[in-house]
């Protein structure tokens, strides 16, 4: 089965078909899919989408641009959803300098919900966009206190990912993968082991080829999963049980 392990299901642009969506999964042989957070009150949907359906799991989490601050009310919310069914990890934390912003503020954030999830025991996973050097020196204090760190929608090339390796890390891969020339994840591929991947959609963004321009949904990552196959030159089956079992490995709460 494929593995969808970062979704957006409270999106917006499910407002009108969530439900057909996830009804679309099994004929797409998608057997699990980890619906994350953004803010507090993405986080509770997700909870309750992840309570209402077998097959979907749930993160809570504060994004660095999109979510709240990390104020000790908001954490409590984030803690207080931890203790609910089917919760995995917290995210999506992180860093995003794209377009700037307050950095200070967005460290503090971050660090404030690793500590959260280094005193839960939970894994974490990470948005980082144009953040390299602050992410590296932020987790090289934090990496050894964490159970698990996925870096989602990898983009920080191959020379940070050999940094990120010494941590344990692991990567998630979406869409951007299956795109034409896409020659910086190709040599990510190259230096992360297979023991370290797992695969996502990040849906309804970064929507793979052939349905690249459309809405992402979680029954496109066996694309993700068939081109990740391609690279690393093994079976589908393969590939799909060695994303399994990573995924067992980082989110030790799925049953």
């Amino acid at each position: 089965m494929y593995i969808d392990t970062h979704a957006h299901l409270t999106d917006e642009a499910f407002k009108e078909n969530r439900e057909e969506i996830i009804s679309s999964l099994k004929n797409a042989n998608v057997g699990l899919v980890i619906n994350i957070g953004y803010d507090v009150e993405s986080s509770k949907e997700s909870a309750c989408i992840a309570q209402n359906h077998d097959e979907i799991y749930f993160c809570a989490g504060l994004h660095p641009t999109d979510g709240e601050d990390a104020t000790d009310a908001n954490l409590e919310k984030i803690y207080n959803l931890s203790k609910e069914k089917k919760f995995v990890g917290i995210g999506e934390i992180g860093l995003d300098y794209h377009y700037d912003g307050d950095k200070e503020k967005q460290k503090k954030n971050f660090v404030s919900q690793l500590a959260l999830a280094a005193e839960i025991g939970a894994p974490v996973a990470l948005h980082a966009r144009d953040c390299a050097e602050d992410l590296i020196k932020i987790l090289s204090d934090w990496y050894k206190k964490l159970p698990a760190i996925v870096l989602h929608c990898y983009s920080l090339g191959a020379e940070c990912a050999k940094v990120f390796n010494k941590f344990g890390c692991y990567y998630a891969f979406g869409g951007a993968i299956t795109f034409k020339n896409n020659k910086q994840i190709y040599d990510v591929v190259k230096v992360v082991p297979l023991n370290r991947v797992l695969t996502e959609t990040d849906c309804p963004y970064m929507t793979p080829e052939p349905f690249r321009g459309k809405t992402n949904s979680p029954a496109y990552v066996g694309y993700v999963t068939e081109k990740l196959a391609a690279l690393y030159e093994i079976s589908s089956e393969k590939a799909q049980n060695i994303v399994s079992e990573n995924v067992k490995t980082v989110f030790t709460a799925i049953r």
